[in-house]
C-alpha cells in the first residue's frame, strides 16, 4: 500500500502473488514471512538460503524467477525508439549494435533486449542501479550467444530470454551453472 498510484499497487500485488505461487510450487508456503533485504535492497529468503528469487514488473506484466542459483530478472514494455538512452547508458559498441539494425522497430527491439539483459545482471549482483549500465558490456554474437564483459569476460553469468511476442521483453541472469540449470516457464493470468 506504500505505492502512491493504483498501477504500482497492482504490480506489487501481482508480483507478490506470483512469488507466493512459485514458493508453494518449490515446496514451502508463507514466502512473505521469510523475506529479508540485502545491502542494496535485493530481497532474499532468510530461512531458505538455497532458494534464490527475483522480481520485476512493467506495464501490465509481472515476472518472478525462482532458482537454486543467484538470479536477477527483468521485464520491460517495448515503447519505441530509445536510441538516445542507448548512447547515454550503454557502451559505444552496444549502441553501434543497436544502430546496425535497419528498421526503427528492430532497433527498438534490440535496445530493450540489451536493457533487460543489463538490468537482470545488475539485479543478480545485488547492486541494482548502483552498478550503472555503462560500467559493463554485453555482446550478442551471430549465433545469439550472450557474453558479459565486466572487468574481463564473465562466463559464470548465464543469460536467458523469453519471447512471448506480447510487446514486452523478458530476461533473466543466473550466476554459476546457469546454462546447465533446468527451467520451466509458467504463464499465470490474474483477474
Amino acid at each position: 500500500m506504500s505505492f502512491k498510484f493504483d498501477k504500482g499497487k497492482m504490480q506489487s500485488l501481482g508480483v507478490g502473488l506470483l512469488l507466493q505461487r512459485a514458493c508453494r510450487d518449490a515446496g514451502f508456503n508463507g514466502a512473505d514471512n521469510h523475506i529479508a533485504y540485502g545491502e542494496n535492497g535485493k530481497p532474499f529468503l532468510v530461512d531458505f538460503p538455497d532458494v534464490h528469487f527475483n522480481l520485476s514488473h512493467s506495464g501490465e506484466r509481472v515476472m518472478v524467477v525462482i532458482s537454486p542459483f543467484e538470479v536477477g530478472c527483468d521485464v520491460e514494455i517495448i515503447k519505441g525508439d530509445r536510441g538516445r538512452l542507448a548512447e547515454r547508458f550503454f557502451k559505444p559498441e552496444e549502441s553501434a549494435w543497436i544502430k546496425s539494425f535497419e528498421s526503427l522497430e528492430a532497433q527498438s527491439e534490440a535496445f530493450y533486449r540489451l536493457w533487460t539483459l543489463k538490468e537482470c545482471y545488475m539485479k543478480v549482483t545485488g547492486r541494482g542501479m548502483s552498478l550503472m549500465p555503462d560500467m559493463f558490456a554485453l555482446n550478442v554474437d551471430e549465433n545469439e550467444n550472450i557474453s558479459l564483459y565486466h572487468d574481463g569476460k564473465r562466463p559464470e553469468y548465464a543469460f536467458r530470454e523469453i519471447d512471448l511476442r506480447d510487446g514486452y521483453r523478458y530476461a533473466y541472469c543466473i550466476k554459476n551453472n546457469g546454462l546447465k540449470a533446468t527451467h520451466e516457464i509458467k504463464q499465470v493470468q490474474f483477474k
